[in-house]
């Protein structure tokens, strides 16, 4: 994730003389593709959790939806002078954040 940041970093410091904006969205706990049935169940596990309970471990003791995700990617869209910027949604899991 951290490579991830300082790449589009780089990207804001590059195109930013084109009036290209590049904005990121962190998230974490999201029911993907890439983060399966199987990986969650597994994590769960490890943490001698239930899986329920492995989505909602963060500050809002809310499960993060793919929606909520989306929600922050089109938010970007209305911060026209913003750029080289991170929107994190996951609930407030301190052990996601980028480092």
């Amino acid at each position: 994730k951290s490579s991830t940041l300082f790449l589009m970093k780089q990207y804001a410091l590059e195109l930013g003389k084109y009036n290209i904006r590049v904005n990121g969205v962190n998230a974490d706990r999201i029911q993907s593709g890439i983060l399966s049935n199987d990986l969650i169940t597994k994590r769960a596990k490890a943490r001698n959790t239930t899986k329920e309970k492995y989505l909602k471990n963060n500050l809002l003791q809310q499960e993060v939806l793919a929606k909520d995700v989306a929600d922050a990617f089109f938010a970007q869209i209305f911060l026209k002078k913003t750029t080289g910027n991170i929107i994190t949604v996951d609930g407030g899991n301190i052990e996601a954040s980028l480092r």
